[in-house]
């Protein structure tokens, strides 16, 4: 097959062109030989033949494989553009401005957004401010978690697009409704985004709470079957630093990524020290 097909180009011009000069000349040796030598000419028809097959054989493959990678593309590109056209064609037909209520709902879309990116909901900030009214103190600003960063980076642009079509004004605010499907299509890719960033985070906190709770096992089995444990430096010293790594994580003072790295060096500490053990038993 690497013979038939490169892996740089669909067709082996090299081989395609020998295989048809070859075919070419057998097929003039054949006439030519036909009315002297009956048996030649049958035997290099046959070797035309041959050629001329594995030939067919070889576009074929060709044409196989430009449909694998070409054919999805094609495909997709064509569908885009018929949708793209509706689209257009829709926009242009029902080109009207986003009424009170839409931009009402909108908004309150927004602030849930804003809020959610703090790690807050609107009953939690709600409760917040109730709190700190009833103590009459003033409302702290909410603090932006480092990981959200980025996305508040970009939802903030999303907002100074909002005010430049008039908010938080919605009465003055003159916006049509396919500027308003766009903007509504980037809150809700915003929000996919911090879903899914929200999601990586529990993956990891359940790695990270299920690799502790292995390391604890293995170092609570350890002192178990060895009597000496307790009193060795490294059994103390690898309790100690599993103790605050447990802290760490519970009180979410440690990156997931970096206390994946601490369980692993705690890991390979206990390994160790099962092998010193089973040595000292020896």
């Amino acid at each position: 097959m690497k013979t038939i097909v490169n892996t740089k180009a669909v067709v082996n011009w090299k081989l395609l062109s020998l295989l048809f000069a070859l075919s070419v000349v057998l097929h003039v040796i054949a006439s030519v030989t036909s009315p002297s030598h009956p048996l030649l000419s049958v035997s290099l028809a046959l070797l035309e033949f041959i050629g001329w097959s594995y030939i067919g054989l070889i576009w074929v493959i060709a044409l196989i494989k430009g449909l694998q990678q070409w054919g999805p593309k094609a495909w997709t590109k064509v569908w885009t553009g018929v949708r793209m056209h509706r689209r257009t064609k829709k926009a242009k037909t029902h080109d009207t401005f986003v009424s009170v209520e839409q931009l009402k709902s909108f908004r309150h879309d927004v602030q849930r957004l804003g809020l959610a990116l703090h790690g807050m909901t609107p009953e939690m900030e709600n409760a917040r401010r109730m709190h700190f009214q009833m103590l009459g103190e003033a409302v702290p600003p909410l603090i932006l978690p480092p990981q959200n960063a980025l996305l508040y980076a970009e939802f903030e642009s999303l907002i100074k697009v909002l005010n430049h079509f008039g908010f938080p004004f919605l009465e003055s605010v003159r916006l049509q409704q396919r500027d308003f499907a766009f903007i509504q299509q980037w809150g809700s890719d915003l929000e996919t985004q911090l879903w899914q960033q929200h999601q990586r985070a529990f993956e990891q906190q359940a790695a990270v709470h299920m690799a502790l709770a292995a390391v604890a096992q293995q170092h609570k089995a350890l002192g178990e079957t060895w009597a000496l444990a307790h009193h060795h430096s490294g059994y103390q010293r690898i309790q100690g630093a599993l103790w605050l790594l447990e802290t760490m994580v519970s009180d979410n003072r440690c990156h997931w990524d970096l206390a994946q790295t601490y369980v692993q060096a705690l890991q390979s500490d206990i390994e160790t020290l099962v092998m010193q053990c089973e040595q000292a038993i020896v």
